[in-house]
């Protein structure tokens, strides 16, 4: 089997204790399948999200470089776009069977969905801490330190508020991720809880107890001896793990401090941090020693190191590793005595328990350890068995068997990846022969209409709540000339200050003058189409009704030469209409093209909009074999110089397109919002779109939970079945 483990960190880089059981478990797994790792490290001298490959003791590895930006948002903590890419590529890489999470602070949390609903793929999580419902990750107020109760909205945004340093932080980022959350949850096949702490919590936060299994974490146990008694005359107690506040570092050297007798305290771990180097500076000397970082392959020399391990975390911890490592050497253990702390250890039995926080408790028990040291001699063995890695792995793979991966028939993306805005349907300064608005046989539409410009609000929310889960483009209108909203230089704005990029279709009269244009949109393109019906100046303004040609050409190499001189890499297109009027215009079309530098020249068959056009249509048994000629001597004008789109040759007598064999190129990628707010899934006319359903507004519901909501996942589910579809001819073939 090829397994995909996802971890935010991975020895050497990381050795806690979720990065450290996943270094055991893959290890483990690659005895006989084959098993990759995709995780972060942090080094900010390399440049951001750069791959590093490795394969260790049978495990392949992929290391990617993040960290977190000086101008940090909240939204940063959890969601990154560019890790979602590089993960989507490293599923095509690695072609996984089953995909087992064991965290994703630092990468994203669009992983889960990306593999369920883009790839198919069973997906199993293994919890170590609160992260995916507090945004903290360990349940706790750092106002007072105190655990906090079931977490909601009123009480993450406060302490976010204050995490923040933020009065005004908004609680819609808090309701964002928690309904985000819900979205990863339902991708979820399989959750593994290594304590009936974390087991209980996330029942009681709404996940299904059926997707919940009680999973102790495995140990190499084979590589822990047992603990030799020492001829040391002291009592040795000794914490290893992370060395941050919540682990109550504080809380031990307080209390060591205070205890009387032949005693010493040994700390492993990494103090390099404002918190840590406090401690050293104010404990070290007083018979506590700060031995550092240190390998897991190291430890049984850590481990020999002590005669007591204390965990004195003040928050409610999972299934601590290090208990359970001391526990595998006979170790006893003195630890606080609620969560997952208290489920190891059962007090004056098998080890010790105080109260959690209270670092007076803490001091009488080591006391009473110091002054009577043997009642460690009358401890017994852990009650609570010490699961090997093997049984571990064995379990997993038990589960891993029982998911079966598919191929979805649509891939369905965490958010939109581009989404078009009818930002001035009624806004035009041409009358194009063949537009369903504008013409000279409908213009009389736009009295009944009477369509206003969009809300430039709808647009700014929209891209602001999305930019971070993954949207990468806009299409400013696909109706009118879109350099004509009045908001179009906000717009302009708005990409720049998301990193989205802007796909332009327009009719090249550039209004207010292309030298105000053309670097303004440079900064923010990825391709602009650029309108135009033939180079002949009286086939081009016979169909783009208004249009200047000698003005439009100049405009458009205008164009072209700025981006070469800023050596800019977006694409420009020259985007015709195919029709018997400008057929012979097509080969000139291609020819300017290429003498000017276009990268591609694509075109559509005409879409009747009036009576009139009958005779402009290619698709008929008399035009067509023209059609066909031109496409020819099209192909053989563009030779590799240019990229020509859709200039396919008709065969009236081909059978129609089977609907088994096509898809819809737009499901679960692009969405269109209208001028008023209202969502559409498809781009095709108004009057068609009302056989799908209201899908709502940005008014009624936020894009993301439209997009994620049972409505459009079942219009997912469900495409092909409406007759509209079955004629579209923009399916693909498969």
């Amino acid at each position: 089997m090829r397994i995909l483990l996802i971890i935010h960190g991975y020895p050497p880089y990381y050795m806690a204790g979720s990065e450290v059981y996943t270094y055991n478990l893959a290890r483990e797994l690659a005895k006989s399948n084959k098993v990759f790792v995709f995780c972060r490290f942090e080094d900010k001298s390399l440049p951001l999200y750069q791959i590093a490959d490795t394969v260790s003791e049978g495990v392949n590895i992929r290391y990617i470089n993040n960290y977190e930006p000086k101008d940090a948002v909240f939204y940063d903590k959890y969601l990154n776009p560019r890790i979602d890419d590089e993960f989507r590529n490293y599923v095509k890489i690695v072609n996984p069977d089953v995909v087992h999470i064991g965290h994703l602070s630092h990468l994203s949390t669009q992983i889960p969905i990306i593999a369920k609903r883009e790839f198919g793929l069973p997906v199993l999580f293994t919890i170590h801490d609160f992260w995916m419902f507090c945004h903290r990750g360990q349940l706790i107020n750092p106002e007072d330190w105190k655990i906090c109760p079931l977490p909601n909205i009123e009480q993450c945004t406060r302490c976010a508020a204050f995490h923040y340093n933020n009065p005004d932080f908004p609680a819609e980022q808090i309701r964002q991720r928690t309904e985000h959350i819900r979205h990863l949850i339902d991708c979820v096949d399989v959750f593994f809880a290594p304590s009936h702490t974390l087991e209980q919590f996330f029942i009681e936060m709404g996940v299904d107890r059926e997707k919940i299994f009680y999973s102790k974490y495995g140990f190499n146990i084979s590589a822990i001896k047992n603990h030799k008694k020492s001829n040391r005359s002291e009592v040795v107690f000794g914490f290893t793990g992370r060395i941050i506040h919540t682990k109550g570092v504080h809380l031990l050297c307080e209390a060591f401090s205070k205890v009387e007798g032949n005693a010493r305290l040994v700390v492993w771990g990494d103090a390099d941090s404002e918190y840590g180097r406090d401690l050293m500076q104010k404990y070290s000397g007083k018979n506590i020693e700060f031995n550092g970082r240190y390998h897991n392959d190291e430890l049984q020399q850590v481990l020999d190191s002590f005669d007591v391990l204390v965990c004195p975390s003040i928050w409610l911890e999972n299934a601590p590793l290090v208990i359970q490592e001391a526990q595998a050497a006979q170790i006893p253990v003195l630890v606080s005595d609620r969560g997952g702390m208290a489920e190891l250890v059962h007090d004056g039995i098998d080890g010790f328990t105080f109260k959690l926080g209270d670092a007076d408790d803490l001091r009488q028990k080591m006391q009473r350890i110091i002054d009577n040291p043997e009642i460690l001699s009358a401890l017994k063995p852990s009650i609570e068995k010490v699961r090997t890695i093997q049984d571990d792995a064995e379990f997993c793979m038990l589960k891993y068997n029982e998911l079966t991966k598919t191929t979805p028939l649509y891939p369905h993306r965490p958010s939109p990846w581009r989404i078009t805005f009818i930002t001035n349907p009624d806004k035009c300064n041409l009358h194009c022969k063949m537009c369903d608005t504008f013409s000279a046989d409908n213009r009389h539409i736009l009295k009944e209409l009477r369509r206003p410009e969009m809300d430039f609000l709808v647009v700014e929310k929209t891209v602001a709540e999305l930019a971070y889960h993954g949207l990468k483009e806009i299409i400013p209108s696909t109706m009118g000339e879109p350099l004509l909203y009045s908001h179009f230089e906000q717009l302009v704005d708005l990409c720049k200050k998301f990193g989205i990029k802007m796909n332009l279709t327009t009719n090249g009269t550039f209004p207010k003058g292309v030298e105000f244009w053309a670097e303004k949109l440079l900064e923010v393109i990825s391709d602009v189409k650029f309108s135009i019906n033939g180079i002949n100046h009286a086939v081009n303004e016979q169909i783009m009704c208004g249009i200047d040609t000698q003005k439009q050409l100049a405009n458009i190499e205008y164009y072209l030469n700025l981006r070469r001189k800023l050596h800019n890499h977006s694409t420009v297109t020259l985007q015709c209409t195919f029709m018997k009027s400008n057929l012979n215009e097509l080969e000139n079309i291609i020819r300017w093209a290429i003498d000017h530098g276009v990268d591609r020249v694509k075109g559509h068959h005409l879409w009747k909009t009036s009576d009139s056009l009958d005779s402009e249509i290619l698709r008929t048994t008399e035009n067509a074999p023209l059609w066909n000629d031109i496409c020819a001597k099209c192909h053989a004008i563009a030779d590799g110089k240019i990229k020509l789109e859709n200039f396919t040759p008709i065969d009236l007598a081909a059978p129609a397109i089977d609907a088994d064999d096509t898809f819809c190129q737009f499901l679960g990628n692009e969405l269109w919002i209208e001028y008023d707010g209202s969502y559409q899934v498809c781009c095709c006319p108004s009057e068609v779109r009302k056989e799908f359903g209201d899908f709502g507004s940005v008014e009624d519901i936020p894009p993301l939970e439209m997009w994620n909501g049972t409505k459009y996942l079942g219009f997912i589910a469900n495409w092909g079945n409406s007759e509209n579809c079955k004629k579209c001819n923009m399916r693909k073939k498969r």
